[in-house]
Protein backbone atom coordinates (compact mmCIF):
# COMPACT_ATOMS: atom_id res chain seq x y z
CA UNK A 1 0.00 0.00 0.00
CA UNK A 2 1.46 3.02 -1.02
CA UNK A 3 2.26 5.87 2.07
CA UNK A 4 0.83 9.16 2.52
CA UNK A 5 2.65 12.18 1.47
CA UNK A 6 2.26 14.79 3.98
CA UNK A 7 0.66 17.40 1.12
CA UNK A 8 -2.33 14.33 0.90
CA UNK A 9 -2.65 14.66 4.56
CA UNK A 10 -2.68 18.56 4.96
CA UNK A 11 -5.34 18.41 1.98
CA UNK A 12 -7.70 16.01 4.34
CA UNK A 13 -7.29 17.27 7.37
CA UNK A 14 -10.75 18.77 7.32
CA UNK A 15 -12.07 15.39 6.16
CA UNK A 16 -13.50 12.76 8.63
CA UNK A 17 -13.62 10.00 6.57
CA UNK A 18 -10.13 10.21 4.74
CA UNK A 19 -8.53 6.98 5.36
CA UNK A 20 -11.01 5.17 5.73
CA UNK A 21 -11.16 3.43 2.23
CA UNK A 22 -8.09 1.90 3.25
CA UNK A 23 -9.39 -0.59 5.74
CA UNK A 24 -10.90 -3.50 5.37
CA UNK A 25 -14.70 -3.51 7.08
CA UNK A 26 -16.93 -6.30 7.79
CA UNK A 27 -20.75 -6.19 8.44
CA UNK A 28 -22.46 -9.66 9.53
CA UNK A 29 -25.22 -10.57 12.15
CA UNK A 30 -24.45 -12.16 15.37
CA UNK A 31 -26.84 -13.98 17.67
CA UNK A 32 -26.80 -12.07 20.43
CA UNK A 33 -28.80 -12.51 24.22
CA UNK A 34 -31.71 -10.36 24.24
CA UNK A 35 -31.41 -9.90 28.08
CA UNK A 36 -34.60 -7.90 28.28
CA UNK A 37 -36.63 -11.08 26.61
CA UNK A 38 -34.79 -13.14 29.14
CA UNK A 39 -35.37 -11.39 32.01
CA UNK A 40 -39.18 -11.00 31.53
CA UNK A 41 -39.75 -14.37 30.11
CA UNK A 42 -37.63 -15.97 32.37
CA UNK A 43 -35.75 -17.96 29.66
CA UNK A 44 -32.57 -17.20 27.71
CA UNK A 45 -34.05 -15.32 24.63
CA UNK A 46 -32.05 -14.07 21.57
CA UNK A 47 -31.88 -11.87 18.89
CA UNK A 48 -29.89 -10.67 15.57
CA UNK A 49 -27.70 -7.73 16.02
CA UNK A 50 -25.68 -6.41 13.14
CA UNK A 51 -21.72 -5.86 14.11
CA UNK A 52 -19.08 -4.43 12.54
CA UNK A 53 -15.27 -6.03 12.07
CA UNK A 54 -13.00 -3.35 10.76
CA UNK A 55 -9.57 -4.65 9.88
CA UNK A 56 -6.39 -2.53 10.09
CA UNK A 57 -3.96 -3.73 6.44
CA UNK A 58 -0.97 -5.44 7.88
CA UNK A 59 -1.67 -5.03 11.38
CA UNK A 60 -3.21 -8.26 12.51
CA UNK A 61 -3.29 -7.38 16.05
CA UNK A 62 -5.65 -3.83 16.01
CA UNK A 63 -8.70 -5.52 14.98
CA UNK A 64 -12.50 -3.45 16.17
CA UNK A 65 -15.38 -5.76 16.13
CA UNK A 66 -18.36 -4.03 18.11
CA UNK A 67 -22.29 -3.66 17.59
CA UNK A 68 -22.82 -1.29 14.40
CA UNK A 69 -23.37 2.25 15.70
CA UNK A 70 -26.63 3.93 14.68
CA UNK A 71 -26.49 7.68 15.57
CA UNK A 72 -27.46 9.31 12.67
CA UNK A 73 -24.43 11.41 12.25
CA UNK A 74 -21.03 10.95 10.53
CA UNK A 75 -18.31 9.93 11.17
CA UNK A 76 -20.16 7.97 14.10
CA UNK A 77 -22.41 6.46 12.06
CA UNK A 78 -20.78 3.31 11.18
CA UNK A 79 -23.87 2.81 8.16
CA UNK A 80 -22.64 5.96 6.56
CA UNK A 81 -18.92 6.07 7.35
CA UNK A 82 -18.80 2.89 5.15
CA UNK A 83 -21.92 3.02 3.11
CA UNK A 84 -20.63 1.10 0.80
CA UNK A 85 -19.43 -1.65 2.43
CA UNK A 86 -22.97 -1.93 4.35
CA UNK A 87 -24.74 -1.57 1.16
CA UNK A 88 -22.77 -4.31 0.22
CA UNK A 89 -23.57 -6.10 2.92
CA UNK A 90 -27.44 -5.26 2.53
CA UNK A 91 -27.35 -6.51 -0.62
CA UNK A 92 -26.45 -9.61 -0.06
CA UNK A 93 -29.92 -10.39 0.89
CA UNK A 94 -29.00 -12.07 5.02
CA UNK A 95 -31.63 -13.86 6.37
CA UNK A 96 -33.63 -12.56 8.03
CA UNK A 97 -33.47 -12.05 12.26
CA UNK A 98 -35.42 -15.46 13.74
CA UNK A 99 -35.84 -14.32 17.39
CA UNK A 100 -36.49 -17.48 19.53
CA UNK A 101 -34.26 -20.21 21.18
CA UNK A 102 -31.04 -21.04 18.45
CA UNK A 103 -31.49 -24.91 17.38
CA UNK A 104 -27.32 -24.56 17.81
CA UNK A 105 -28.09 -23.83 21.59
CA UNK A 106 -30.74 -26.79 22.57
CA UNK A 107 -29.02 -29.37 23.89
CA UNK A 108 -31.21 -32.36 22.29
CA UNK A 109 -30.56 -32.03 19.02
CA UNK A 110 -27.01 -32.73 17.57
CA UNK A 111 -24.75 -30.39 15.91
CA UNK A 112 -25.08 -31.81 12.23
CA UNK A 113 -28.98 -32.24 12.86
CA UNK A 114 -28.89 -28.18 13.57
CA UNK A 115 -26.85 -27.31 10.45
CA UNK A 116 -28.99 -29.57 8.25
CA UNK A 117 -32.15 -27.83 10.05
CA UNK A 118 -30.33 -24.19 9.40
CA UNK A 119 -30.66 -25.81 5.96
CA UNK A 120 -34.11 -25.93 5.88
CA UNK A 121 -34.46 -22.35 7.45
CA UNK A 122 -35.41 -23.72 10.16
CA UNK A 123 -33.12 -21.91 13.37
CA UNK A 124 -34.87 -21.92 16.27
CA UNK A 125 -36.71 -24.52 18.78
CA UNK A 126 -39.93 -21.86 18.21
CA UNK A 127 -40.09 -22.33 14.40
CA UNK A 128 -39.51 -25.79 14.59
CA UNK A 129 -42.51 -26.26 17.13
CA UNK A 130 -44.58 -24.50 14.92
CA UNK A 131 -43.46 -25.97 11.71
CA UNK A 132 -46.34 -26.79 9.32
CA UNK A 133 -47.37 -30.52 9.01
CA UNK A 134 -46.46 -30.11 5.02
CA UNK A 135 -42.76 -29.41 5.94
CA UNK A 136 -42.61 -31.82 8.63
CA UNK A 137 -43.11 -34.67 6.67
CA UNK A 138 -39.84 -33.78 5.04
CA UNK A 139 -37.56 -34.24 7.61
CA UNK A 140 -36.06 -37.53 8.80
CA UNK A 141 -38.00 -38.11 12.35
CA UNK A 142 -39.47 -34.88 11.85
CA UNK A 143 -42.90 -35.37 13.88
CA UNK A 144 -40.52 -36.60 16.71
CA UNK A 145 -38.61 -33.62 16.60
CA UNK A 146 -41.65 -31.06 16.46
CA UNK A 147 -42.88 -32.71 19.35
CA UNK A 148 -40.04 -32.66 21.61
CA UNK A 149 -39.44 -28.60 20.65
CA UNK A 150 -42.99 -28.33 21.43
CA UNK A 151 -42.62 -30.02 24.78
CA UNK A 152 -39.61 -27.81 25.39
CA UNK A 153 -41.05 -24.86 24.44
CA UNK A 154 -43.93 -25.07 26.60
CA UNK A 155 -41.77 -26.05 29.39
CA UNK A 156 -39.81 -22.84 28.99
CA UNK A 157 -43.27 -20.71 29.25
CA UNK A 158 -44.26 -22.78 32.09
CA UNK A 159 -40.88 -21.74 33.91
CA UNK A 160 -41.35 -18.19 32.54
CA UNK A 161 -44.45 -18.04 34.22
CA UNK A 162 -42.89 -19.34 37.65
CA UNK A 163 -39.66 -17.16 36.98
CA UNK A 164 -42.55 -13.77 36.74
CA UNK A 165 -44.56 -15.13 39.77
CA UNK A 166 -41.60 -15.16 41.98
CA UNK A 167 -40.26 -11.71 40.84
CA UNK A 168 -43.67 -10.53 41.84
CA UNK A 169 -43.98 -11.74 44.89
CA UNK A 170 -40.21 -10.50 45.79
CA UNK A 171 -41.08 -7.28 44.69
CA UNK A 172 -44.25 -7.39 46.74
CA UNK A 173 -41.72 -7.59 49.82
CA UNK A 174 -39.26 -5.22 49.44
CA UNK A 175 -42.41 -2.97 48.97
CA UNK A 176 -43.37 -4.27 52.13
CA UNK A 177 -40.53 -4.04 53.94
CA UNK A 178 -39.79 -0.53 53.00
CA UNK A 179 -43.33 -0.03 54.50
CA UNK A 180 -42.83 -1.09 57.76
CA UNK A 181 -39.47 0.51 58.62
CA UNK A 182 -40.53 3.70 57.52
CA UNK A 183 -43.54 2.86 59.55
CA UNK A 184 -40.72 2.44 62.58
CA UNK A 185 -39.39 5.61 61.87
CA UNK A 186 -42.40 7.81 61.88
CA UNK A 187 -42.92 6.07 65.05
CA UNK A 188 -39.87 6.41 66.54
CA UNK A 189 -40.16 10.06 65.76
CA UNK A 190 -43.01 10.15 66.99
CA UNK A 191 -42.01 9.04 70.82
CA UNK A 192 -39.39 11.61 70.30
CA UNK A 193 -41.41 14.22 69.88
CA UNK A 194 -43.65 13.24 72.47
CA UNK A 195 -40.65 12.89 74.66
CA UNK A 196 -39.64 16.50 73.82
CA UNK A 197 -43.03 18.02 74.71
CA UNK A 198 -43.30 16.44 77.92
CA UNK A 199 -40.49 18.03 79.08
Amino acid sequence: MREMTIEEQAENAGNMLFGDDRLGVIFYNETVEDKERTLEEGRKCFKQREFIKILIPGDRLNTVVRPVQRTGVLPSDDRMRFAKAYAAFKAKGDAPAHDGTPLSLWPVVPADLAEEFKYLNIFTVEQLADLADTYVSKIPMGHEWKRKAAAFRDALKDNAQVVKMQKELEERDNRIDTMEKAIADQAEQIKKLIASKGK
